[in-house]
């Protein structure tokens, strides 16, 4: 499993998320949109808890 490691927070943008799954931002969007990622709305924007990227790590291999 890939190690998550960006910055100190314990919540990704959208943009660090499509890195981490190599997908673009937009399909990121659409997963949130659908319900198959969990997010949190923060102003206009995005985060993902860290903890749930891993839960698709493993998922998706």
């Amino acid at each position: 499993m890939k190690e998550i490691i960006i910055g100190k927070s314990e919540f990704l943008s959208t943009s660090q998320l499509a890195k981490i799954l190599k997908i673009s931002r937009v399909a990121v969007l659409k997963r949130i949109n659908r319900g198959a990622i969990k997010a949190i709305k923060v102003g206009p924007n995005f985060v993902i808890k860290k903890a749930d990227v891993r839960h698709l790590l493993i998922v998706r291999h």
